[in-house]
């Protein structure tokens, strides 16, 4: 995990995973973790009643935009909510995001003990948006 003063504005934390697809691409899927004290993240979490929150990146994927999504935790649940547009992901990232995120959290449950028990579902849909 990437130490807090090295990670982007508005992060208590950054991780980074190399990941390589059935396909034979190599990709990368980044996570961060908002910090609380800061005024931005503090506005979105409170605007989405939010307990957590911070940005995934898929990188690299030629069927997944390169633009931030916000994901945040409510209560049980965990939603991605894109910045600008349709969230874009291919399939096979997809597929891959409930268990990215849950070794991300694993890795924070340092910083937010909470998140180490969130699992993200996502519905089995054959369009390539997250709804």
């Amino acid at each position: 995990m990437v130490h807090s003063k090295r990670c982007p504005l508005g992060s208590l934390a950054w991780q980074q995973y190399e990941v390589n697809l059935i396909s034979g691409r190599a990709i990368t899927l980044a996570f961060s973790l908002g910090d609380p004290r800061d005024e931005a993240m503090a506005r979105m979490k409170e605007r989405h009643r939010a307990s957590h929150l911070g940005l995934l990146v898929v990188l690299d994927d030629p069927d997944s935009v390169e633009e931030g999504v916000l994901w945040f935790h409510q209560a049980e649940s965990l939603t991605l909510l894109p910045q600008n547009s349709a969230i874009m992901i291919g399939d096979e990232v997809r597929a891959l995001l409930p268990r990215y995120f849950a070794v991300f959290f694993d890795d924070v449950k340092a910083l937010a003990p909470q998140l180490a028990h969130v699992r993200l579902s996502l519905p089995e849909t054959v369009a390539k948006h997250l709804h």
